[in-house]
């Protein structure tokens, strides 16, 4: 059952324009603030008019953002960059569990069955979590600008990414938590709508764009840091997902190395997006999505 009415378009409409202007550049129109800066402001604000948004999540996204921007400063000392560091771990990691009151995330999919084996779908859109993408990447990353740009990193991705695939999709198999079940589904453009913005993109920004991304950076002068840094990021994006049981949680801790992986040889976190998204999608049309029922017995 698929449920969408004014209010979420709007909201989320307005939502969407937010994170896509992350990769819109400055133009005269925006030459003192960033498009999605502007676009963010117009969906509080209909979230509010809405009731999907209360006045006390203004509390977490003040925090939030705030945090975000002034741990991108220079010369901060280490007791300050640590306080932010954990400030900014701590309210997204409450924003992407909704733990955070404040937030009414409409449900716009709701028991969708792909095939008769499967466990049903279920999907949210979230308010909440999709400003740690806004904050963490607005601040803290530049973002790919140019044709060269994009691709060279995806001539950087022919490898890592179909083994991340391959690898991760074969271990499913091998667990039985999937078959080989080729599909096309007409709720595909809605699934991809709310995947990649509002789970694949923002499980990227804070797992790898802000996680790995400090790890890599205080644990620089340790010998295979980068490594361990990938192995954390990857082992916490995979306890993010116990509700799925311990056979989800393994599946996406590999999948979080490959995330990892293509983040840092590329030094994009469009690489780990995009490695992320593509997985998902191949996922869904190719084999059991999300799982076999029979798999959580």
């Amino acid at each position: 059952m698929i449920q969408l009415n004014s209010a979420i378009l709007i909201t989320y409409g307005l939502l969407t324009l937010a994170l896509l202007s992350l990769w819109l550049p400055r133009t005269p129109y925006f030459s003192r603030y960033a498009p999605w800066s502007v676009f963010l402001v117009i969906a509080i604000i209909a979230g509010l008019y809405f009731n999907i948004l209360q006045s006390i999540a203004l509390l977490w996204i003040v925090l939030l953002g705030g945090s975000a921007w002034v741990l991108t400063q220079k010369d901060l000392g280490l007791a300050i960059k640590s306080a932010l560091f954990a400030i900014v771990f701590l309210v997204s990691g409450g924003l992407l569990m909704h733990y955070l009151p404040g937030f009414a995330n409409p449900k716009i999919i709701s028991n969708f069955y792909l095939s008769e084996d499967a466990l049903p779908y279920n999907k949210y859109l979230n308010f909440d979590s999709a400003l740690i993408a806004i904050f963490i990447l607005g601040f803290g990353h530049q973002r790919l600008g140019s044709a060269s740009e994009w691709r060279l990193t995806l001539k950087r991705m022919t490898l890592i990414t179909p083994l991340t695939w391959f690898t991760v999709m074969y271990l499913s198999l091998l667990l039985g938590y999937v078959q080989w079940q080729p599909k096309w589904t007409p709720m595909f453009f809605l699934w991809a709508w709310g995947n990649l913005l509002f789970t694949c993109i923002v499980e990227e920004a804070f797992f790898r764009g802000f996680i790995q991304k400090y790890l890599m950076q205080g644990l620089s002068r340790i010998r295979y840091g980068d490594a361990l840094a990938i192995a954390i990021a990857a082992v916490l994006f995979g306890l993010r997902h116990y509700m799925g049981g311990i056979n989800y949680i393994l599946l996406a801790t590999v999948a979080g190395i490959g995330y990892g992986w293509a983040y840092r040889h590329t030094g994009r976190i469009e690489a780990s997006i995009l490695t992320h998204f593509s997985l998902n999608s191949l996922h869904l049309l190719l084999f059991t999505y999300p799982a076999l029922a029979a798999s959580m017995r």
